[in-house]
């Protein structure tokens, strides 16, 4: 089964950031430990390096819209990133987060909440609750494939985990 919780501490974006902003096209063929340095770096100066200092991004309404290009996401996770917290998020950056890796929830009020950088915050996916600063907010469950997705790191990652393990149960492989 999959972890039930993520613990880290906050990095914090403004709403309608694009995800050009988050990766320029022009670095998507980068290896992703290159596209990490380039993460969110046109944001602002200081922005690449808190990003990568922290593990989970709380972000404004309309995060990532822009683009399918699955590199922003790609680039978040070599960043460091476990989780997106706050929303609502365009829809495309939504699935390619959790298609490599980065666990993406809604939850409004903690984005409008005025999250300081560096707080601590809680996902609690089994109880469907994020603690931060004595706060506590309700979001959806996350499904139990969205989980198994997220810990193994992509969704490429989960397949040939499902497959091998069907190979082995069937005596292949």
């Amino acid at each position: 089964m999959p972890s039930s919780v993520i613990r880290g501490t906050a990095a914090v974006v403004g709403a309608f950031v694009s995800a050009d902003v988050v990766l320029p096209a022009r670095h998507s063929f980068l290896t992703p430990e290159d596209m990490a340095r380039h993460v969110l770096a046109e944001l602002e100066p200081a922005a690449n390096e808190r990003v990568r200092s922290h593990s989970i991004l709380v972000a404004g309404e309309a995060f990532g819209y822009g683009t399918g290009r699955e590199s922003p996401a790609r680039a978040l996770r070599a960043a460091g990133i476990r989780a997106v917290v706050g929303g609502p998020f365009a829809r495309m950056f939504f699935r390619n987060a959790i298609n490599n890796g980065v666990l993406v929830i809604d939850c409004e009020p903690l984005a409008r909440a005025g999250v300081e950088q560096g707080t601590e915050i809680e996902i609690d996916l089994d109880h469907g609750t994020i603690r931060c600063s004595g706060a506590t907010y309700s979001v959806p469950p996350v499904p139990r494939i969205v989980r198994e997705i997220i810990e193994a790191g992509s969704l490429i990652d989960y397949g040939r985990a499902v497959v091998a393990a069907r190979q082995e149960r069937h005596g292949r492989g």
